[in-house]
């Protein structure tokens, strides 16, 4: 039994084998005093050695799971989430001074134990902030021998918390990890419970932590910033909280009208002098008469005495065009507006009919939009805020030069542009006759341009 993080109630949880899934029962609501908590200053949870750190948020420290388990289960915001971290990663990480580095082009290829890719970081850099509005970056100095090394890790958010502020400035200097903070109301952690991570600034200053095996570590913190939350920062679509919570219960509901329907189809009197065994033979075989397989909407069968020639049926009604529908809709709307995304690009049709009227064109703009509002200012704030300051880190340790370079994300649009082309201005002849399976010209003029041959060979005054 485990405490569900929007709620506090017992989840049971049970994994069988051979390819079971794991069953969950959960469910999810929100305080309906406070939906979305406030940030406060002045109550602290205290370890047995003395650390203290600021909460996510008050009063129960427990915001991140809920932004986690509302995204998962909405599946708007989800489709919202992924589709904009996709767009902000495009195509990945480039040298916008076109030059080559070979030492930056190794380095990128594998930034930690587990394999990742620069654009795998970036990636999960991307999902942190669309889903928590904060990014917690683990950036560790390795030695071997004479051999130096960064290693990278986006840690899990839901582990990770500010310590409290001990400077006038009012700033947190470090970062608190531990995966007990998964857990609901975590108090007296023990030293070995937690790690404290100093927060990188860009100082000669910054202290590292050293673990047992000698490696240093320090965090660059990321966070979208939103006012009245001086600590953490907040994703964008928190304005839809209970729109994606209702949005989950809206699914639970027709889900539990499925598999625990009390609602029967009709009730069946059947008036005459009959054992309620014999009712029931009788009321079967009208029921098998009027109703298909499955246990759905059945009959009950009640009898009397007052003679079978007054047998009545009452049916019960029913929603025949599902529920819901039309307010998931509106939830659907409020989710994706408060992600400032488009449908369109989350891979919905809002039933206006503006994608056929419009066309490519149409796509493009709304891509354009939000690619100059989205898209760019995200990639802009975490190659200033990450790749940056991690690129100095690197020359610093290892003596490498890849802060020189100018870098940049490179974007992908979600159409291309050979639907806005003439084939024929781009195609030479031998590439036109390959696509219908004919051999190349072996007259020499297998590499002309199609449009510009017809111009040739088209007779005087001839529309071309």
């Amino acid at each position: 039994m485990r405490k569900n993080r929007l709620t506090g109630n017992a989840t049971e949880a049970s994994t069988a084998k051979s390819g079971a899934g794991v069953k969950v029962h959960n469910s999810i609501t929100l305080d309906p005093t406070t939906p979305i908590p406030l940030e406060k200053f002045g109550t602290f949870s205290l370890t047995l050695d003395g650390k203290r750190y600021i909460p996510f948020l008050e009063p129960n420290d427990n915001f991140f799971q809920i932004l986690l388990e509302a995204k998962l289960l909405s599946p708007t915001n989800l489709a919202c989430i992924n589709s904009k971290t996709q767009y902000c990663i495009g195509d990945g990480w480039y040298l916008q001074d076109a030059k080559e580095d070979k030492a930056l082009n190794d380095f990128a290829k594998n930034l930690n134990k587990k394999g990742q890719t620069l654009n795998d970081i970036l990636r999960a850099v991307f999902d942190n902030l669309h889903t928590a509005g904060n990014c917690f970056i683990d950036v560790v100095r390795v030695k071997v021998g004479s051999s130096k090394y960064i290693k990278v890790y986006v840690k899990q958010f839901t582990d990770c918390r500010l310590s409290m502020p001990m400077d006038a400035d009012d700033i947190p200097a470090s970062i608190i990890y531990s995966k007990r903070f998964r857990g609901v109301g975590v108090w007296n952690m023990k030293g070995d419970d937690f790690v404290e991570l100093p927060i990188y600034t860009g100082s000669k200053s910054d202290t590292w932590f050293k673990d047992q095996s000698g490696n240093e570590h320090i965090c660059i913190f990321l966070k979208n910033e939103v006012s009245g939350y001086d600590y953490y920062g907040m994703p964008s679509n928190v304005a839809s909280l209970p729109q994606q919570i209702l949005e989950y219960k809206a699914a639970r509901y027709n889900l539990d009208n499925f598999d625990n329907n009390l609602v029967v189809g009709g009730l069946i009197i059947l008036q005459g002098n009959l054992t309620q065994e014999e009712a029931n033979k009788l009321g079967k075989n009208i029921i098998m008469q009027h109703s298909g397989d499955g246990k759905r909407g059945r009959y009950v069968i009640l009898s009397s005495e007052n003679g079978i020639e007054n047998t009545k049926v009452v049916p019960f009604e029913r929603q025949e065009k599902g529920d819901f529908i039309e307010y998931d809709k509106h939830l659907s709307e409020k989710i994706i507006a408060s992600n400032n995304w488009d449908p369109l690009l989350a891979g919905f049709s809002d039933g206006s009919g503006r994608l056929g009227n419009g066309g490519n064109a149409f796509i493009r703009s709304i891509y354009d939009i939000k690619q100059n509002t989205v898209i760019k200012p995200t990639q802009n704030y975490v190659i200033e805020k990450f790749l940056t300051p991690l690129f100095q880190i690197c020359d610093d340790w290892m003596g490498t030069k890849f802060s020189s370079h100018q870098v940049g994300i490179k974007s992908k649009s979600p159409i291309s542009f050979l639907g806005d082309i003439a084939i024929n201005a781009i195609v030479t002849k031998d590439e036109a006759r390959q696509e219908f399976g004919m051999q190349p010209l072996t007259n020499g003029h297998g590499n002309d341009i199609v449009q510009d041959a017809i111009k040739t060979t088209a007779s005087p005054g001839q529309n071309v």
